[in-house]
């Protein structure tokens, strides 16, 4: 058997020039291919079908921007051939799929370079396989297309493409960096591997286990390359839209909120769910939003009502023992100052950890927070859907643009921050405790205060629905105190 690099090179010299690309539209994918070439030129994934204009649409790579790349194990030279080699072209269309296949004009040793793609019509799936002389790996590098808006702040947190390695519910990210320039990782043939940004996946499943590497020469940039076993392999190149991804495969739901844990998770899909069901009441994803803020403290009324008595309970307690605390304080000093405070808490019949029962409100509100929040930025539905002055909900709403960019917060100002913290900021005002003294009252406001800048420095560069939640969060919450406020003034009287 010669060697196949001088099999390639006496095929090449035999190759016609590339003519027109060849362009299919299948199901949810767009393809297109060059008469010379093992993979595709460029290949672009649609939200359903590529035949609805409104569809949306993510491009993976293009002939000038990026690549899908069979690659020739320690043979830069032989990949190169092989990818100048012409194929001929046959298209079979099956019940459920569309299959490419390409099959090299020539054949060297007896072999020719045989190549299919089997395309789903009905789902984001494509199976792949392959003969040829030697093994093979498919390699993808993602084009710039693919790369979201660059968001200032805590906000990059939603900007980046990664590549992941999937497996069992856990979605462990592969990034590069200047002392591991290329990364290895083991695929086994339950598991999943590719590349995703936030609203879109590349993963591509072994039949067998195989070995992947990645590398990232640019940011967001990521190169991943995996073996292909003789059995193939099936991607998933669509959208992290929960009923696309159950149809290219079961597991390949467990990609949404991976990053929290299983009850958690169990909390968002249930978060998600309802908000889709509000959405079908009201018709927009905005006054949803605004609808599940809402519901969601209707549905723990009954949890915060306790933690509101207890919280009272607490402040009469502190406020009882504040003036007989101060004077200790005043009088006092170290070991005799504590045995002093103790007696005070006894005498009170309460123990010094008698506050954390006030913690009991802030920390029921911390898994539904963690939820709703990862199910807002995950939701692939809230990408372009937009809302009053916010023109994309997925992204920070920009009312209108700087003339220069500032550190951490952009070139835009956002409007919707400003009124969640204008929010928190009047309920803290408005907002009086009978229980508490007029000292710790001060206190609790400059409290108060403290979250509502720590809050906007968070938020600010955040997606909109996920600052909508909140803001409409702070509205209900001061429509609940302001009635109590509003009435006291007449019981003064």
């Amino acid at each position: 058997m010669r060697p196949l690099l001088v099999s390639l090179l006496l095929l090449s010299a035999s190759v016609a020039g590339a003519t027109e690309a060849r362009d299919f539209v299948i199901g949810g994918q767009i393809i297109s291919f060059a008469d010379t070439g093992a993979t595709p030129v460029s290949w672009t994934s649609c939200e359903a079908a590529c035949d609805d204009g409104d569809s949306r649409r993510a491009q993976w790579f293009s002939e000038a921007d990026g690549a899908l790349r069979w690659v020739v194990p320690g043979s830069t030279q032989a990949t190169e051939l092989l990818h100048s080699m012409e194929y001929a072209f046959t298209v079979n269309e099956l019940p459920d799929a569309t299959e490419i296949k390409l099959r090299s004009r020539l054949s060297f040793d007896d072999v020719a370079v045989n190549i299919v793609y089997r395309v789903s019509h009905s789902d984001h799936t494509v199976a792949v396989s392959y003969t040829a002389p030697v093994k093979l790996k498919l390699q993808l590098a993602t084009g710039a297309a693919l790369v979201p808006e660059q968001l200032p702040g805590f906000g990059a947190i939603y900007s980046t493409v990664r590549a992941a390695n999937f497996f069992d519910g856990d979605q462990d990210y592969l990034v590069p960096d200047a002392e591991q320039p290329e990364l290895t990782a083991q695929v086994s043939a339950e598991a999943w591997f590719g590349v995703r940004n936030r609203y879109w996946l590349w993963y591509m499943q072994p039949a067998v286990a195989a070995a992947a590497t990645v590398s990232l020469p640019q940011a967001n940039r990521p190169v991943a390359t995996l073996e292909v076993p003789d059995a193939g392999l099936v991607l998933y190149a669509g959208p992290t839209e929960l009923g696309a991804l159950r149809a290219g495969s079961p597991e390949l739901s467990g990609v949404l909120f991976a990053a929290i844990w299983d009850w958690l998770r169990a909390l968002s899909f249930g978060l998600m769910y309802l908000l889709q069901w509000l959405y079908g009441l009201v018709g927009n994803y905005g006054f949803a939003i605004i609808l599940l803020s809402l519901s969601v403290k209707i549905l723990m009324y009954p949890l915060t009502t306790i933690a509101d008595r207890w919280q009272s309970q607490v402040n009469a307690i502190t406020s009882s023992m504040k003036p007989k605390l101060d004077e200790i304080k005043r009088q006092y000093k170290g070991e005799e100052a504590h045995n002093k405070v103790l007696e005070v808490y006894k005498e009170h019949k309460v123990t010094p950890f008698y506050t954390l029962r006030s913690l009991f409100g802030f920390l029921i509100q911390i898994p539904v927070f963690i939820a709703a929040f990862d199910m807002l930025a995950e939701n692939f539905v809230l990408g372009g859907a937009s809302f009053l002055w916010v023109a994309d909900l997925a992204k920070p709403d920009h009312v209108f643009a700087l003339p220069f960019a500032l550190p951490f917060f952009g070139g835009w100002v956002n409007l919707l921050p400003f009124l969640m913290t204008a929010l928190t900021i009047l309920s803290a005002i408005v907002q009086e405790e009978a229980d508490l003294t007029p000292d710790l009252m001060r206190q609790q406001r400059i409290k108060l205060f403290l979250m509502a800048g720590a809050f906007f420095l968070l938020f600010y560069t955040f997606p909109a629905g996920m600052v909508l939640y909140w803001t409409a969060n702070n509205l209900f919450h001061l429509l609940k105190i302001l009635p109590a406020r509003l009435r006291a003034p007449r019981q003064a009287g």
